[in-house]
């Protein structure tokens, strides 16, 4: 983004004056058009017309940001291909030549690591100190051992094998890549976004006057906390690293006696930590290597990371809104004119990518922390995530919003949208934990479990894509329903009001999925596991007891039932109107629910979702071939009694408008029977006959 917007600037010659006019003229259409609206006139809702308001930026082609997108990769695969070289030659490493045992002791120790990358020993003779260094591109990689090593081999062979093994982990990690690319992202993003908020406060009221400053000021405020985000994120990332490599140090030696002699020996004391408050608890954050007792603890807990916490997540949330407010910008970060590539660019790319990021970032890291101790809490994570991503996207969306001078109305709403983003940040977390599980037993399995973990957080991701969309792009749709589209309803009934409206309009494409994601992907990781496991369960999920056949998990039968029900209803004395019959249908979708999980069955939410769905298809199908049948015995029209392509659309919409409050109820039934049941002492549920 930061790239691309230059090249415009750079390139196009964007004309700054003849842009702040064209932003005050959107701005008083705006605040004239809500005002209208708000006195009850029915005037045309504001398009940015190049007629009321000429744009002077540039067209936005493609090859301009494309250009700018591709030298910076070059560059970047540039340094990423010629750093080690330079790195050699600057600090003047030197080949372990001359010291035949030495060499030998440091190839031992490489072939039993099981590191497939070709590795090569350098020497720093004129550095004193007892450190290591692993670095090096992708098949290639250098660990340079310093002089203070080197002396070390000849009297503490333990600690000598302690530190090379440590740099031959970061290789088997593959963590080299990740931390060069942290360090890029945290050099180049972290400080300048501070110092551009800095800036930007500061030089607002000369540059844009007292009726701009609110906007600036919240731009600013949102660049400072990315800034910091990054930083911190990027600290936290590195450290994680070295408490890594030490877990897989401990797993090749079978303890850690090694790692702990070292640090005892060798590692120099940390600082006693003083009761200080916030700047000692920043200060330890903005550290890139742990301390020696953080070192210490991991290697006695036998775990190098602790569950995620909430401000671990919240951090993750922040950053992910932020880039889809990013992407959202387009290719030019805003300074090119909105045209078709850039509409194509927010409208796809952006939020699809968002979502996969958001994917893989919350997913790897639960997923760790469900395979170390099963499905974990994730109270705390789950309403760090959705805090997170709810207060950068409102900090976004009114910056936008500040600008147009409309920021004000619909401010009710936040409260609102901020319990709706807690409730899916935790059920999101809670979810991932439990796909986490469900496919461990797969990973374990296979040859490749690196390529299993991808191809589920990217499923889920696509699943999952319209209702991450949806969510953060809903505070923009409501400020702009609040001042042009119902400006006299309250903010928390338009919050309701307009959200019922947008996702009824999008219940195929939004719910639909969603739910197919939500249930499929964690009941099919559960049969794989047990099948590749010869039937045996995946860990978490309790024994191995029997449950509901194959067509009742699937919800035939109470789609069967539902079908005749609704034929019976239609054909009654009284006639019923279309929403009976969805109601038939949506409680017939409950019953199969509890149907299918009746006995012990691991996920019972997810597995009741699948019996509503599969009720929720059957039944609307079945109900159109009992209506093809009758009308084909009554001989009026023609006669066809196989279900056509209308019925499946109809069965497509019917699902998907009922299968959500039928699984609202049925998760609503259980968590209510399960309380009970823990208030009873009775935990565990028995298997059926």
């Amino acid at each position: 983004m930061t790239a691309t917007t230059f090249a415009a600037a750079a390139v196009h010659a964007v004309d700054l004056a003849g842009t702040q006019a064209f932003l005050e003229c959107l701005e008083r259409t705006s605040e004239e058009t809500a005002r209208l609206r708000a006195e009850g006139v029915a005037v045309p809702l504001p398009d940015g017309s190049p007629d009321a308001c000429p744009d002077p930026r540039p067209l936005a082609g493609p090859l301009i940001p494309g250009a700018a997108t591709v030298g910076l990769m070059l560059a970047l695969a540039v340094g990423y291909l010629a750093l080690p070289r330079w790195r050699v030659a600057r600090r003047g490493y030197q080949p372990l030549t001359g010291m035949p045992e030495l060499e030998s002791a440091v190839a031992e120790l490489l072939s039993g690591t099981g590191v497939r990358a070709r590795v090569t020993f350098l020497a720093d003779v004129l550095d004193p100190t007892v450190s290591a260094l692993a670095f090096g591109r992708a098949g290639r990689r250098q660990v340079v051992l310093s002089g203070g090593l080197i002396a070390l081999y000849g009297r503490d062979r333990a600690a000598f094998r302690a530190v090379v093994l440590h740099e031959l982990a970061h290789i088997r990690n593959r963590d080299i890549d990740i931390g060069f690319l942290t360090l890029i992202a945290s050099r180049t993003f972290g400080p300048p976004m501070l110092v551009v908020t800095a800036v930007a406060v500061l030089l607002a009221p000369a540059m844009f006057g007292a009726d701009r400053i609110a906007a600036i000021v919240v731009f600013a405020v949102l660049l400072g906390l990315m800034g910091l985000l990054v930083t911190l994120l990027s600290s936290a990332v590195l450290r994680s690293r070295e408490l890594y490599a030490d877990a897989r140090v401990r797993e090749w030696e079978g303890s850690a006696e090694g790692l702990r002699h070292l640090f005892a020996t060798y590692a120099a004391p940390d600082r006693p930590v003083r009761p200080v408050g916030g700047r000692r608890r920043l200060a330890e954050l903005r550290r890139v290597h742990p301390t020696t007792g953080q070192r210490l603890l991991a290697l006695a807990q036998g775990r190098p990371q602790p569950p995620p916490g909430f401000w671990d997540m919240a951090a993750v949330g922040a950053a992910v809104a932020f880039l889809f407010y990013l992407f959202e910008l387009g290719p030019g970060g805003g300074t090119f004119r909105n045209t078709a590539p850039r509409t194509a660019w927010g409208e796809s790319t952006g939020p699809a990518s968002v979502a996969v990021l958001l994917l893989v970032a919350a997913g790897t890291v639960v997923w760790r922390a469900a395979v170390e101790d099963g499905i974990p809490r994730t109270r705390a994570a789950g309403l760090g995530l959705g805090l997170g991503v709810c207060v950068s996207n409102l900090l976004a969306t009114y910056v936008v919003w500040l600008g147009f001078g409309i920021g004000g109305a619909g401010l009710s709403y936040v409260l609102p949208y901020t319990a709706v983003m807690c409730l899916a940040g935790w059920g999101l977390v809670r979810w991932l934990a439990a796909v986490a599980v469900s496919w461990q037993p797969v990973l374990e399995a296979g040859g490749r479990p690196r390529l299993v973990l991808a191809a589920v957080l990217a499923g889920s991701a696509a699943g999952l894509f319209g209702v991450i969309e949806f969510l953060l792009r809903l505070p923009g749709l409501l400020i702009y329903g609040s001042a042009f589209v119902a400006p006299k309803m309250p903010g928390v009934v338009l919050f309701f009001w307009g959200s019922g409206q947008l996702l009824s309009d999008r219940l195929t494409t939004l719910l639909l999925p969603l739910v197919l994601t939500g249930a499929l992907v964690p009941v099919t990781g559960h049969a794989l596991a047990r099948r590749l496991g010869g039937r045996r369960p995946a860990s978490g999920f309790g024994p191995a007891v029997p449950t509901a056949g194959r067509m009742v998990r699937l919800g035939v039968p109470a789609g069967a039932v539902a079908a005749v029900a609704a034929v019976v209803v239609m054909l009654g004395p009284v006639s019923a109107a279309w929403w009976v019959v969805t109601v038939v249908f949506g409680l017939a979708q409950v019953w199969a629910a509890l149907w299918a999980t009746r006995d012990y069955a691991p996920l019972r939410l997810a597995r009741g979702m699948v019996a509503i769905l599969g009720c929720g298809a059957v039944a609307p199908l079945s109900l159109a071939t009992a209506v093809q049948a009758l009308s084909c015995s009554a001989g009026s029209g023609a006669c066809s009694p196989l279900p056509g392509a209308a019925h499946v659309h109809l069965a497509v919409l019917a699902t998907a408008l009922t299968s959500g409050p039928a699984w609202l109820v049925f998760a609503t039934l259980v968590t209510a029977a399960a309380a009970i049941r823990r208030r009873r002492g009775r935990d565990v549920r028995r298997a059926g006959p």
